[in-house]
């Protein structure tokens, strides 16, 4: 690995100093390999006034120090070791290029998103990695569990949010460690904040049918909603669902989906229902999106028309089409493991979190327990 401080001569009459590097380097804010790294840095050509000498000197000083400062980082990255320089890089500029990335995978960044809001409400719009350690983690995590939401500063962030926000932002930290920005993994030494049970505001029966009579204004909207209900999929698998991904197994007489989920980031193999396939029409022979154009954003705002419309605005998350799903899987008899397979859950207790116990299973259990008194007692 070695690089030269070159000059390249511009129009304008000035020479603009560059580092040409061979073998080429890998810029982590980019994403790509670079032969040459402008440093923005110019000298006159032909300086003839003593500023302009003043300048050319100047520059060529701050140039000089930048290629070594570059030399000895790609010295201590070729020998294993750790460049301390790394840390004064701003991290919410890494960030940023971290959630840019997530998206261009299709995922859904809003949680990410907020993460860094919550930080820049903390420490103020300045960070750099040097502040980070596994105390600084500490010390955020009791924020979220502490703070008041974004919106009101009269209503406290519930945990399972703070839960999902400090998941996020450690995410964003562990891939920095990564990347080389970190001299080790802070994340492992602090725990995650617990999930706790909560109250699921779950769709009952005749609540559906009300939605299914006086369907929301949008096709793209109620056809997605439609979809999950019956297969139990989550917004952000179904965003990124393509035909391709549609097979039949001809053995089982049985139609599924393969793909890479988004959200616990692994394949999954999952099973539906004729009338799902149905519902889409006729699968075409392509990799085209199947809901293409659908919007996060938009379809939160359509549900809660939808569910405003019919009484039930507490209601309208898409994420209640799951618990739905989930939920009558279990009422109709099946076995928690299976659901818990359907839902691709990695732990069969996130499941028995998620899929609450319906009302009408307990009452009819209620009365399997019995006794034979004698009659003389």
């Amino acid at each position: 690995m070695r690089g030269t401080l070159r000059k390249k001569l511009l129009k304008s009459g000035k020479y603009s100093l560059f580092i040409d590097y061979y073998p080429p380097v890998w810029n982590p804010a980019k994403q790509v390999y670079t032969r040459r790294e402008f440093l923005r840095l110019f000298l006159h050509k032909d300086p003839v006034t003593s500023l302009q000498k003043r300048e050319n000197r100047l520059y060529q000083e701050i140039a000089e120090k930048i290629f070594i400062k570059r030399m000895k980082a790609l010295m201590l990255e070729a020998n294993g070791l750790f460049n301390v320089d790394v840390l004064e890089a701003d991290f919410y500029i890494y960030a940023a290029s971290f959630i840019r990335n997530k998206q261009k995978e299709d995922v859904d960044t809003t949680h990410y998103e907020t993460a860094v809001k919550y930080l820049r409400r903390w420490v103020g719009d300045h960070m750099k990695f040097r502040d980070l350690d596994d105390r600084f983690l500490q010390k955020f995590k009791e924020h979220l569990l502490s703070s008041a939401t974004l919106k009101s500063k009269k209503f406290k962030l519930n945990q399972n949010s703070a839960a999902s926000y400090y998941d996020k932002f450690a995410l964003i930290v562990h891939q920095a460690f990564l990347d080389r920005y970190l001299p080790e993994d802070f994340t492992i030494r602090v725990p995650r904040i617990s999930n706790v049970d909560t109250f699921r505001e779950i769709i009952d029966d005749e609540e559906l049918q009300l939605l299914l009579d006086n369907p929301v204004d949008d096709p793209l909207v109620f056809k997605s909603s439609l979809f999950a209900l019956l297969t139990g999929c989550r917004f952000s698998a179904i965003k990124i669902l393509r035909w391709s991904y549609f097979h039949y197994s001809t053995s089982l007489k049985a139609w599924y989906i393969y793909f890479i989920d988004p959200k616990p980031e692994r394949c999954f193999k999952h099973y539906i229902s004729d009338e799902a396939v149905k519902l889409l029409g006729e699968i075409k022979d392509s990799d085209d999106l199947v809901f293409p154009g659908l919007d996060y954003h938009r379809t939160r705002a359509k549900l809660k028309e939808w569910f405003g419309s019919v009484g039930l605005k507490d209601k309208a998350k898409f994420h209640n089409w799951r618990h739905k799903y989930a939920t009558t899987l279990i009422e109709k008899g099946e076995d928690i493991y299976i659901v818990s397979k359907m839902l691709n859950h990695k732990n069969v207790k996130t499941t028995q979190i998620y899929a609450q116990v319906p009302e009408a299973n307990k009452a009819k259990a209620a009365f399997k327990p019995t006794l034979i008194i004698k009659s003389d007692l």
